[in-house]
């Protein structure tokens, strides 16, 4: 198992989760002291991961979110035409 400080992981994100693909597990440190563990995921589908969520809510080790609102999210009001960036980068500019 590779092991790294919380800096070094921040700093090296990409090529960690490169190496947790690719089966690696990898011991997080703070301060010399391991505070968790990356690796794979060890649930095959979705439905097997909400499944295990839910008994763990059941269990009280973990508390599940509430829904997301849709009228929180308000669509927005004009959408963008389907022209290309240099487009509209050109009308911005002008002649040159």
């Amino acid at each position: 198992m590779k092991t790294s400080g919380v800096r070094e992981l921040k700093n090296r994100l990409s090529a960690y989760l490169r190496m947790v693909e690719q089966g690696e597990r990898v011991a997080v440190t703070h301060r010399g002291r391991i505070v968790a563990e990356l690796g794979p995921p060890t649930h095959t589908t979705e439905d097997e991961a909400q499944a295990d969520l839910r008994r763990r809510a059941r269990a009280g080790t973990v508390r599940l979110g509430a829904p997301n609102r849709p009228d929180i999210y308000p669509v927005p009001f004009r959408r963008l035409s389907s022209r290309t960036v240099q487009d509209l980068l050109d009308e911005v500019r002008g002649e040159r």
